[in-house]
């Protein structure tokens, strides 16, 4: 007991001493022992709460202690988690709902964190088609134990999609009996995109690969055996792919010659060959004979030798077959009874003759090789050749010359001449035919005189006995049938008959002539060569005084003519002029047709019909003219017709678009092999006016009755799916979704939109510095569209200009940007900027006539500019293609002072000797080539290529695209000018730009202190 509480007693006990007396004391001592008891008892009970107190006072200050670190701890972990670079939440279960995200959440998806912690924000942001899967994932995690992580898709507040990684761990609290999920969202949008692009590089890989017409194989340098094989491979050797890889050429066994494979092997190795000539054989005992090519490269740092085999049997077969039809030619040139001459045709020396044309002239083989028919002086009258000559150059051939010549003797034959126009190492010579018909002619002459009258009518006659044997016919007998007057003359009427299409029209005539003694109709016969035409006949009975037959007479007219003229003006409503192809009424009544024969059979076939639409055919029309692009269109649409079936049909839709009808088809694999057929006739050149174009096509399939069971529906379904083709890269197929229909709703809707935009003003320049690869300095800029869209945000132009270009709206967007980029180059010039020289890109469809020469000098006016403060940047394939209209357009920008520069350079065909006559200042150099600097040798070699020609042509060169130091260091040695590229800035707004790039005029620089 301390002092105080001593003290405290003793006090009490004094108190109450004094309030009793001692006889009290004496007498209750017992009862003064209880109180005192008592009192020690409360004192003890006071020390004890002062001393509980004290305890409870110093835990509260240790818990407060505690609370004050664990809320310094707690601020220091949440300042870690939002500096993290990761988007870090916490949500409730079951309902999935955040009660936690970091302020990086926002920068994800554009959202404010206060909005995740919205009812429903995960399911509502989800990608469509990831929905179910992440809220199952979830609802799964929940109950594991371990951490989780899984990818999926959330939608941005702009409306695109990214692609993040969720690792998720689960937090129980068992006094609530309820669970949490806490974890990290990681932004993986440009993994996914690297994976897509590797898995897209490696399709197309695999897609030439397998469908390359020619074989193709991998092998190992070293020993020869197979790593890979396509399926041109399989289907020529018979040979699977897992047969293949792993055996050598030999151990296959598909050298028909032993001991081919090693030896070809250290020739391969040694060097790169090409086109070696050998036989092969195939798993099935058959043989071919290939050209084989083969190169060694370097993949996975190991050396392969890529082989390409050709199947060539057919071109073999072809030059046997060449050889026989030339050594045919020859047997039948000589043993021919017409004479026959092959001559020169400049000056008429003989080439060679046969024995007729010796028996004709009286000439040996000898005499008459190497010396002219003019020297001979074959000719009775040198005129003849001449004539003929000009016919055969007027008309492509001769036929039925009639001529006099002189032979050896001196006496003078009649001959018939025949002439075609042939090449002998590259020399235009002539095959000439000349029957003798000397003999013959005296005989008609005779005839002719003979009967006049009968002879020079144009109607065919015909005079029988009484036994109807022929007993005379006239010229136009023979003009008409093709029957020589001798031959038929003797022989019975019947014989004629046999020369009729329809025999019973024959036997109509014949007993209309027995029962009334005459007959006139229509017919049709072939004449003697089997050429068909058209007879309107009059037969009737001459008879004597005793009613007996004396003969009949026959008169016919050849209406061959009008029957043509008839079918030509049929054929003309259901054809097109052009192409000579049936027009849509013709392809639309055999679809309607097509789709009833199904209707009608309830078969399991079924119809396809493809639409097809030429890729840039509107560039070649607009800059060569119609004319050309009328002739390209016949070519084109002969070769579709190449390659079809007779049961199919194509026509000609309207412009550059063509409908096939493709009917009893088994299944949508034939359609697409059809498609594959279509699209392989545009794989060689088209040759049209001197010029060479490689013309590729998009086509759009549509199955019936599947997709569509009538005619609209169906065509424009294929419609849909060409442009769905286009959209996909061109030169290619696709098949009608349902999607497509949607697809075509929305580029109705984004043509819509930019019409509306551009009366909005919603397009936007953006500017891309051009700087000198020697010292940096600014050398002008590009001025490059944005689309600001009202909804969507800024769009690239890649998704614009095709629908632009394909609607004509590429005129009136590019007088926006001609006006924006001339009234920013005078708002800078009003700031005090030195100005640089702005490119604006041009279409070709804008330098057709003359609007956008109106437009230019229109715009340099209203903003007070000069000419060469413009410059207009022409893609290679317009200036390679353009006529001579386009040509004067362009000096005509020259003559004005504006620069012009060649974008894309080296993408299209350029013709060098046409280049160097157009007035270009500049040629920039195309973004594939500048990619793969310095690494790849070839793009070096293009590149350096480039900039030496555009010097030796007093040209500039500027490359785009570079991105690298590397890049611009290999420009700069090459001796290029200019370079454009993100290496010195991406594009950019006009206020950035002017900040970055431009410097002050000199009256405009702010005074320094002094």
């Amino acid at each position: 007991m301390n002092s105080a509480a001593k003290g405290c007693i003793v006090s009490l006990v004094a108190i109450a001493g004094a309030g009793c007396s001692a006889s009290e004391f004496s007498l209750s001592s017992q009862l003064h022992i209880t109180q005192v008891g008592v009192l020690l008892l409360s004192c003890i009970l006071l020390l004890a709460a002062h001393g509980l107190n004290q305890l409870r006072r110093r835990a509260i200050a240790q818990r407060q202690e505690a609370l004050e670190l664990l809320g310094q701890q707690e601020h220091r972990y949440r300042t870690l988690v939002e500096k993290l670079h990761v988007v870090t939440w916490e949500m409730s279960y079951p309902s999935l709902r955040f009660v936690y995200a970091s302020p990086h959440a926002e920068d994800l998806l554009g959202f404010p964190a206060s909005d995740w912690l919205q009812p429903d924000f995960l399911a509502n942001h989800l990608h469509p088609e990831d929905h179910r899967r992440v809220l199952s994932s979830l609802r799964e995690y929940a109950l594991a134990k371990q951490q989780q992580s899984f990818d999926f898709r959330l939608c941005r507040q702009s409306g695109d999609c990214v692609w993040v990684r969720a690792i998720i761990n689960r937090v129980s609290s068992e006094e609530y009996e309820a669970a949490s999920l806490h974890g990290l969202l990681i932004d993986i949008q440009e993994q996914k995109l690297a994976e897509q692009a590797l898995r897209s590089s490696e399709q197309k890989f695999a897609s030439v690969f397998h469908n390359c017409p020619d074989t193709i194989v991998l092998a190992e340098a070293n020993e020869g055996r197979f790593l890979s094989v396509n399926r041109t491979f399989e289907e020529q050797f018979g040979i699977t792919m897992a047969d293949a890889v792993g055996h050598t050429a030999t151990e296959l066994g598909i050298w028909v010659n032993p001991g081919t494979g090693p030896g070809l092997l250290s020739l391969l190795l040694t060097k790169t060959k090409n086109n070696i000539e050998l036989e092969f054989r195939r798993a099935d005992g058959s043989r071919f004979t290939g050209l084989l090519s083969a190169r060694s490269v370097s993949i996975d740092n190991q050396p392969v030798l890529v082989t390409v085999l050709r199947d060539i049997s057919a071109l073999k077969h072809t030059q046997e077959q060449l050889r026989l039809s030339e050594q045919k030619f020859s047997r039948a040139f000589h043993a021919s009874p017409d004479g026959l001459l092959i001559s020169r045709a400049s000056d008429g020396m003989l080439l060679d003759v046969n024995e007729g044309f010796t028996r004709i002239t009286g000439y040996t083989r000898e005499q008459a090789i190497g010396t002219s028919t003019l020297a001979l002086r074959i000719w009775r009258d040198d005129d003849d050749r001449k004539r003929m000559v000009e016919t055969l150059r007027r008309e492509g051939r001769v036929r039925d010359m009639l001529s006099q010549v002189t032979t050896t003797t001196g006496s003078v034959r009649q001959v018939e001449i025949c002439t075609e126009a042939i090449t002998i190492n590259n020399q235009e010579c002539m095959l000439s035919i000349a029957r003798d018909v000397t003999e013959r002619l005296e005989m008609e002459n005779s005839l002719r005189q003979a009967a006049t009258v009968f002879e020079n009518t144009n109607e065919g006659v015909i005079i029988t006995d009484s036994e109807s044997r022929i007993a005379a016919v006239n010229r136009a007998f023979s003009r008409i049938t093709g029957i020589p007057a001798h031959e038929a003359v003797g022989q019975p009427i019947e014989r004629l008959a046999t020369y009729a299409e329809d025999q019973n029209i024959v036997s109509q005539a014949w007993e209309a002539i027995k029962t009334h003694g005459q007959w006139q109709g229509e017919s049709w016969s072939r004449r003697a060569n089997g050429e068909l035409y058209a007879a309107w006949s009059n037969v009737s009975q001459v008879v004597n005084v005793d009613g007996s037959l004396s003969h009949l007479v026959a008169v016919f007219s050849d209406i061959t003519p009008l029957k043509h003229t008839q079918a030509r003006l049929d054929h003309q409503a259901h054809h097109d002029p052009l192409t000579g192809l049936p027009n849509r009424t013709l392809f639309e009544a055999r679809l309607r047709e097509a789709l009833n024969s199904l209707a009608m059979n309830q078969t399991d076939q079924l119809g396809a019909l493809l639409f097809i639409d030429l890729d840039r055919f509107k560039q070649i029309n607009d800059s060569l003219g119609h004319p050309v692009g009328d002739s390209l269109l016949q070519l084109v649409s002969q070769r579709l017709c190449s390659v079809l079936r007779e049961i199919d049909t194509v026509a000609r839709h309207g412009g550059d678009e063509f409908i096939v009808l493709l009917p009893n088809l088994h299944t949508d694999v034939d359609a697409a092999a059809i498609a594959d057929k279509l699209l392989g006739v545009f794989r060689t050149p088209f040759l049209c006016a001197s010029h060479e174009f490689f013309v590729s096509a998009s086509i759009g399939i549509s199955l019936f009755p599947t997709d569509a069971d009538d005619v609209n529906s169906l065509i424009k379904h294929a419609d849909a799916a060409m442009y769905q083709a286009k959209n996909q890269g061109r030169n290619r197929y696709a098949f009608y979704t349902s999607d497509l229909t949607v697809n075509a709703h929305q580029r109705l809707e984004m043509e819509n939109d930019m019409r509306r935009g551009l009366e909005r003003g919603e397009f936007i320049l953006y500017y891309q510095p051009k700087v000198m690869c020697d010292g940096g300095k600014l050398n002008g800029a590009e001025a490059l569209v944005r689309w600001n869209h009202p909804q969507q945000g800024l769009i690239e132009p890649d998704r614009f200009i095709p629908l632009a270009e394909d609607t004509g709206l590429i005129v009136d967007l590019g007088r926006s940007i001609l006006h924006s980029t001339c009234a920013q180059l005078a708002e800078w010039r009003d700031q005090g900027f030195l100005l640089p020289r702005v490119a604006i890109n041009v279409s070709g469809t804008q330098l057709i006539g003359n609007q956008l020469v109106s437009d230019i000098r229109l715009a340099l006016t209203e903003h007070g500019l000069t000419a060469s403060q413009l410059e207009l940047e022409i893609t290679e394939d317009f200036v390679m293609n353009q006529n001579r209209e386009a040509i004067t357009l362009l000096d005509l920008f020259k003559s004005m002072g504006i620069h012009l520069s060649i974008d894309d350079f080296g993408t299209g065909y350029s013709s060098l000797a046409y280049l160097k006559e157009l007035p270009l200042d500049t040629l920039k150099i195309d973004r594939s080539f500048v990619a793969g600097l310095p690494e790849n040798h070839h793009d070096a070699a293009i590149s350096q290529t480039i900039i030496v020609l555009a010097h030796n042509l007093g040209m500039n060169v500027i490359a785009e695209g570079v991105e690298t130091t590397a890049q611009r260091d290999i420009l700069q040695a090459q001796g290029c000018d200019s370079i454009q590229g993100y290496l010195i800035s991406p594009p950019l707004s006009a206020s950035a730009f002017a900040t970055t790039f431009l410097s002050r005029a000199p009256s405009h620089q702010p005074s320094q202190s002094v």
